[in-house]
């Protein structure tokens, strides 16, 4: 079988979208199916020169498009389905709700299955402007209606989509792997991190994230350990500046990490905190659980299914910066709270989040479309002839 997927910035590239369409692409390409992804240019390290060599076996190919905050992923994705129509591909995935507004596009190639994985509601992202908001919430009726199939990574997801558009999904959640924890040597050397004596988040630096509670309780808390933010954005940012004055000498900006470097960060955080406002499924929640860090979240619904609710983690009210320094005192007065949750968090993580189920739930989906889209062909031919 050979599989388009679109709606992605590259892979490999920090990010919860990024991260799943890498895991389940490249077990695909394992099983022997050929996979390639559509990568914007400016997402890719800067040695990544066309032409651009496939990774982990997934082929990369470079889409057009504008930059900017609201023309970016549009014309990016609009482009890519363009060319995927004139290709040879068995299944066509686009990966977001509002990149799925190309599925009218990609129903012109008769007989292809379009795929559709929901990650998010992306219209209640604070960044958006009344307009842009409007704009995604439409989109969002996009994909229930064009899509052959649609899948959501969370059930707080498949039970909005059933509740608000009568379309019922398939749940295939996200997964995880257990890594090797690694010493504190390049994080060391960088940023004097040494292991336990600092608290992470991990994450796009925009207003859902709700890094400005968090940084609030921080400062707000007498403690010698530090704070480290790793993540940012592609664009400036009003936000981000915000963020910036607000924060004292001992929160750590870290930028964009991968690899090693980030393994080395989740390896050796006190805690793992994250206070968003609006998640899907973080992506980065699983990996803090997978390294057996305790986290500490905000009580959204994705947060506490991504806990499993209550089974790990702590919690705090969301957008409640009182409440997160509370909680968040509490926790760094008992690490011995903090060190029990290692073995529950991997333990549960471990159970729950398999990227081999995961990639077994989007073969079934894909030969499902295939076998539904054949048996419409074969009813057609039939009554023709009849």
């Amino acid at each position: 079988m050979k599989i388009a997927m679109l709606g992605v910035k590259a892979i490999p590239c920090p990010g919860g979208i990024c991260t799943y369409t890498e895991q389940i692409g490249s077990r695909l390409v394992a099983r022997g199916h050929e996979v390639v992804v559509y990568c914007r240019r400016q997402y890719l390290p800067d040695d990544e020169t066309p032409p651009i060599s496939p990774h982990k076996g997934v082929e990369r190919k470079l889409s057009a498009g504008l930059r900017g905050k609201y023309l970016d992923a549009l014309t990016h994705t609009v482009s890519s389905a363009i060319d995927a129509l004139g290709r040879d591909f068995d299944v066509v995935h686009i990966h977001g709700s509002a990149p799925a507004v190309v599925a009218p596009l990609l129903r012109l190639r008769r007989g292809r299955p379009v795929v559709a994985t929901i990650h998010s509601l992306d219209w209640t992202g604070a960044k958006w402007g009344p307009l842009a908001t409007a704009a995604m919430r439409m989109a969002a009726r996009v994909p229930i209606a064009f899509a052959h199939e649609v899948t959501v990574v969370s059930k707080q997801l498949r039970q909005f989509y059933r509740r608000t558009f009568g379309r019922d999904t398939t749940y295939i959640p996200s997964g995880v792997e257990i890594p090797e924890l690694l010493p504190a040597r390049q994080i060391r050397e960088q940023w004097g991190l040494e292991p336990g004596e600092y608290l992470l988040f991990v994450g796009r630096l925009t207003p859902e994230k709700g890094l400005e509670y968090l940084i609030s309780a921080y400062e707000a808390i007498d403690t010698d350990k530090k704070l480290v933010i790793v993540g940012g954005t592609n664009f400036r940012d009003p936000y981000v500046d915000r963020l910036h004055q607000q924060a004292g000498p001992n929160v750590i900006f870290a930028g964009y990490q991968h690899g090693s470097v980030l393994a080395e960060l989740f390896s050796n955080a006190y805690l793992y905190v994250q206070p968003s406002t609006l998640e899907g499924l973080s992506m980065a929640v699983l990996e803090a659980l997978s390294y057996g860090r305790c986290v500490l979240a905000s009580d959204i619904p994705g947060n506490l299914e991504a806990l499993g609710e209550g089974e790990c983690g702590r919690t705090f009210r969301s957008r409640d910066a009182d409440d997160l320094r509370r909680t968040l005192a509490e926790l760094l007065a008992c690490p011995y709270v903090v060190a029990d949750q290692f073995d529950v968090a991997r333990r549960y993580v471990a159970r729950e989040y398999d990227w081999e189920k995961t990639t077994d739930g989007f073969e079934a989906v894909y030969e499902r479309a295939l076998t539904k889209l054949g048996s419409r062909r074969e009813h057609r031919a039939a009554c023709v002839a009849g």
